[in-house]
């Protein structure tokens, strides 16, 4: 029965996706182990040529065809059902199936979100892990003929090397909270020095070398490899072999040098003499104004100024609060294959593991006899980890981790989890009048529990807390930037509201294991906070009612204390991101207007502004002034139309401005061009084709299509056949460019071949049958290098019915390079549950990301060159963008399309995708009217068309299909049994705002 079983778990583990990091075994020989490096799933791994810093080649699986392979080598992706692990015997990396391999653990860390199954809604955090470790202890290695004690790697060593055919018996089920790391500092450590935290860069280690007769002496790491010949950093207990020469040449400290000595030796200490350091932030309130020197000495490592940052130390007493034990968490080393460890207490290690049990026994090595060096180290050979969550409904349990699975979600402003701080995405109406620009959230709470599936949260409002945000002007896309905030205590009621009704930003939350700078002196008043270093800590919980647990880590003792979220500044973030606290956490176009706030603040974080932003109520805010007027340039434009009309720059000679490039799009001198393979940006360019490809957000150049749809002008072509008062998808206008044109302050080319490309381009746009369905264009008669473009979202995706605005502007350097884009994305109105991107290509600041425009890095050929059009870029933004599931234009997701994992997320991209893009269609009827006059200068030149998309009885009659559509929506929905897949059926927090939406279409009609 027990065989049984064994089998049955093994084949149940087997149909687990894997994921990075994840600990396997070979199927056919479970004492081999691996660490997976590339999953298809996981697209942050998969960066080209994966073998371009490979010392040795990548093996392939013979279940693995060669084209597979092949292909894997160029793009660096696994094929579906394969992995590239690194073995641990070999340190070599292998393609092979997932079927060849089981799962042994899962790497998780607390903080990181996880599910129980990718098509559970409901996701948790995890609190605490527990990981017992086997252990493998020192052993007899012979080098030539010598005796070392040691604990050499598991790959192969070098021909001189012999392992003892007698091995000790390895130490099992041993909590990696009873373990520390051997050697520090190491990579990635926290450090403090003085009044500094940095993180390390780079060690550079002296050795102690124990070599035979009882020597000792001290060499460069630099001049010393592994017996296998690798390069590694070295721990103790480590074999390193070096050279007479540097042996002849270290600083012997028992001995002396004997040339008859074999260099090979024992590692009994490392010393370090140097350590490059990024620093990161300074104590609140230094009095030092730079900060320390990268590179951090023998003398001041020693110093009593330098401390590393210890994550695993634990009060002596701790938080006893209801529940605070059941959620306060406490790390564990960062356990990993091969990591070299000791233990805490050895005594109690030997008297705990003393041989009574199956455990093995640990055998102290006596100190006296390695000249008082600590040889009692060990390797992780293998481990098992049970994993504490506390879910979304405030439920907590412990599971086996690979029983979990991380959240491969993208960014989704609307998810939450308890304990969070979150807001209403409104804002208050006419809040002051003396700050224009300065809007902060009707209510702010803390999350209590959320129901995934319904898309639901209990939240728990704070009284008194005051938040402020800065709003960019109308002719930018909208931002915000957080200025100031004081969160209190959430005292108030608690209510059940939609998840698309709250904001949890970043910039307001700190998580588990975030390092945090203290404001306060928990020390006391009369202790320096410097001599105790308590002026730094690691967020260990975050309570419901809006408190933190910081464990002051750095102290002299350790312990935990609770403090209000204004009182702590997000330092260094534990999920590797810069979001943090300050003044200038804004987009880069934000920092001039932020440097006024800036300078009321020494500090510029987060509580740093709690006495700004409760005196920011009565204070007058200037952000600088509005643009506005038509004082745009249109010098050397005014002869745009005549020269369309009677192409007057027939003089110029086209041979001497022609350019030539490969397929490449490298440039090519004349001579090299043969016969017509060649053209000129100058000759002419042909029309994009119609686009049917399926869209990704990396293959952006739209294919040609015309042999299986025909000629894009044909009179029966669906997209062709305008209705009879269609306003012209094509038109130039007489009127001056509006000053809301992002790009109305650009500069005009006078450039002639620069004048005659843009002509040309106006040229393909304004062929019969070039522009598809829902797409028109507007330019300016003064200034035909500016566009503007309206598109209508295709049927049958979250865009359907609604209005996008772009501009666009051919710079003096275009065709060269490709043109400049900015997206409008408007904010939603107050209580609609409109907020963040509508789609991963178009950013809320404006950003349109197309490899095609040159702000994404696709393939070779799917770049801009000089014979690129414009109409190429809009017909791949309608055709590639505006797309029936956009979750998966997210950078590299395209090859998560068909996963039962992406399933769910994409179902949630396109519900609030689907909710963002109705607040488009109020946005733009509310600026436009029945009357179709732009009272908004962004929609200046096609007001018209909005007015004949939505209302005209002539038109499509716009508004009616999005509100039939909606009640349909909101029918399905609420009637329940079907599962949500965010075009159709949504879930019952979406359709409350949804309901909202609704109302107020109804209210334009």
């Amino acid at each position: 029965m027990k065989a049984k079983r064994s089998v049955n778990f093994a084949a149940s583990a087997m149909e687990r996706p894997l994921h990075v990091e994840d600990i396997v075994s070979k199927k056919s020989d479970a004492t081999v182990l691996a660490v997976v490096e590339r999953t298809h799933a996981d697209v942050d791994t998969h960066e080209p040529n994966p073998k371009r810093h490979e010392p040795g080649p990548i093996k392939r699986h013979a279940d693995v065809p060669v084209a597979q392979f092949r292909r894997f080598l160029s793009d660096g992706v696994p094929p579906r059902g394969t992995v590239m692990v690194r073995w641990q015997t070999t340190d070599h990396l292998q393609l092979l199936p997932t079927s060849k391999l089981t799962l042994l653990d899962r790497s998780l860390l607390i903080g990181d979100v996880v599910r129980k199954d990718a098509r559970m809604a409901m996701s948790g955090v995890v609190i605490n892990t527990f990981t017992k470790c086997v252990l493998r202890p020192m052993s007899d290695i012979t080098y030539k003929g010598q005796t070392l004690k040691g604990l050499p790697p598991p790959a192969p060593l070098g021909p001189d090397f012999r392992r003892s055919a007698v091995q000790p018996p390895v130490i099992r089920n041993v909590p990696a909270s009873e373990l520390m790391e051997a050697e520090s500092p190491r990579e990635e450590d926290l450090v403090i020095y003085k009044e500094w935290i940095g993180r390390v860069d780079a060690v550079h280690p002296n050795l102690i070398l124990k070599l035979a007769g009882n020597c000792v002496v001290e060499v460069d790491e630099e001049h010393c490899e592994q017996p296998t010949g690798d390069v590694e950093p070295f721990a103790v207990g480590d074999i390193a072999v070096t050279k007479k020469g540097h042996l002849r040449n270290g600083r012997w400290i028992f001995g002396r040098y004997d040339p008859n000595t074999l260099p090979v030796g024992t590692v009994v200490e490392i010393r370090p003499h140097l350590v490059e350091v990024t620093w990161l932030q300074q104590r609140l309130g230094g009095a030092l104004t730079n900060e320390p020197p990268a590179v951090l000495e023998r003398d001041e490592l020693q110093s009593e100024s330098f401390h590393i940052y210890d994550r695993t130390r634990r009060p002596t007493q701790t938080v006893t609060e209801p529940r605070a034990t059941n959620t306060v968490s406490n790390s564990e080393i960062d356990v990993r294959l091969g990591l070299r460890v000791r233990f805490k207490d050895l005594a109690g290690a030997c008297a705990k593991y003393d041989g009574s049990t199956p455990n093995s026994k640990v055998t102290r090595i006596d100190r006296s006899a390695n000249l008082g060096y600590d040889l009692n180290v060990f390797d992780i050979e293998r481990f098992d980890t049970d994993i504490t969550v506390q879910w979304q409904d405030l439920s907590i349990t412990t599971e086996h981790s690979i029983d979990l699975i991380p959240d491969s979600s993208i960014d989704d402003e609307h998810a939450a989890w308890p304990g969070e701080i979150a807001h209403t995405v409104d804002h208050r109406d006419n809040y002051d009048a003396s700050m224009p620009k300065v809007e902060d959230p009707k209510k702010v709470g803390v999350i209590q529990s959320v129901n995934a599936a319904e898309r639901m949260a209990h939240i728990r409002w704070a009284p008194d807390a005051v938040v402020h945000y800065a709003v960019s002007d109308e002719k930018e896309a909208f931002t915000k930037l957080l200025l100031t905030g004081v969160v209190g205590l959430a005292s108030g009621e608690m209510q059940e509201v939609s998840l698309y009704e709250l904001e949890a930003p970043a910039a307001l939350n700190v998580r588990r294991g975030d390092i945090v700078l203290v404001y306060s002196n928990p020390g006391g008043a009369n202790e320096p906070v410097m001599q105790l270093r308590e002026w730094l800590g690691e967020v260990v919980d975050t309570r419901l009612d809006g408190t933190l647990t910081v464990r002051l880590g750095a102290a002299a003792e350790v312990r935990d204390v609770q403090l209000r979220r204004e009182e702590v500044m997000a330092a260094i973030r534990s999920d590797g991101t810069d979001d943090l606290d300050g003044w200038d956490d804004g987009e880069d176009e934000e920092d001039d207007e932020a440097e006024e706030y800036e300078a009321d603040s020494e500090d510029g974080g987060f509580a740093a502004g709690v006495a700004h932003g409760i005196a920011l109520r009565n204070r007058q805010m200037r952000f600088g002034d509005e643009v506005d007027g038509d004082g745009e340039t249109t010098e050397g434009f005014s002869d745009w139309r005549s020269e369309h009309d009677d192409d007057s720059m027939s003089d110029v000679s086209e041979e001497a401005q022609a350019r030539y490039e490969d397929e490449n799009g490298q440039m090519l001198d004349e001579d090299d061009v043969e016969g017509e393979d060649w053209e000129s940006a100058e000759e002419e360019m042909p029309d994009a084709p119609a686009q049917n490809t399926p869209p990704t957000s990396t293959s952006v150049t739209p294919p040609d299509t015309s042999k299986q749809n025909g000629d894009a002008a044909d009179d029966d072509h669906p997209a062709e056949a305008p209705t009879t008062n269609e306003p012209p998808r094509y038109l130039i206008l007489e009127d001056t460019v509006p000053s809301a044109h992002h790009y109305a302050d650009s500069a005009p080319s006078s450039n002639p071949t620069h004048m005659k490309r843009v002509q040309k381009e106006h040229g393909i746009l304004q062929k019969p049958g070039a522009l598809p369905s829902g797409v028109y264009v507007r330019t300016w008669e003064s200034r035909l290098d500016l566009l503007r473009v309206l598109f209508i979202g295709p049927a049958e995706t979250p865009y359907s019915q609604a209005p996008f605005v772009m501009d666009f502007h051919l710079p003096p350097t275009f065709p060269t390079e490709p043109p400049h884009a900015f997206f409008y994305s408007w904010p939603g109105e107050a209580g609609l549950g409109g907020v963040g991107r509508v789609n991963p290509n178009l950013y809320e600041d404006g950003k349109i990301c197309l490899s095609l425009l040159g702000t994404w890095e696709g393939s070779k050929n799917e770049g801009w060159n000089s014979r690129s059009t414009i109409l190429q870029v809009v017909v791949s933004l309608l055709g590639l963008v505006l797309v029936k599931e956009p979750y998966f234009n997210e950078a590299g997701y395209e090859t998560l399309a068909g996963l039962e994992s992406s399933r769910r997320p994409s179902a949630l991209y396109n519900e609030r995708t689907f909710l963002r893009a109705r607040t488009f269609v109020i946005t733009a009827l509310a600026r436009v009217g029945k009357e179709g006059v732009a009272t908004w200068r962004d929609l200046k030149g096609v007001g018209d068309v909005v007015r004949w998309e939505y209302y005209d009885e002539d038109g499509p009659r716009g508004l009616q299909k999005v509100i039939q559509d909606v009640e349909g929506v909101l029918e399905r929905s609420e009637k329940g049994g079907e599962e949500v897949d965010g075009l159709t059926v949504m879930s019952k927090g979406a359709c409350i705002p949804l309901r909202r939406v609704l109302v107020r279409l109804k209210e334009l009609r």
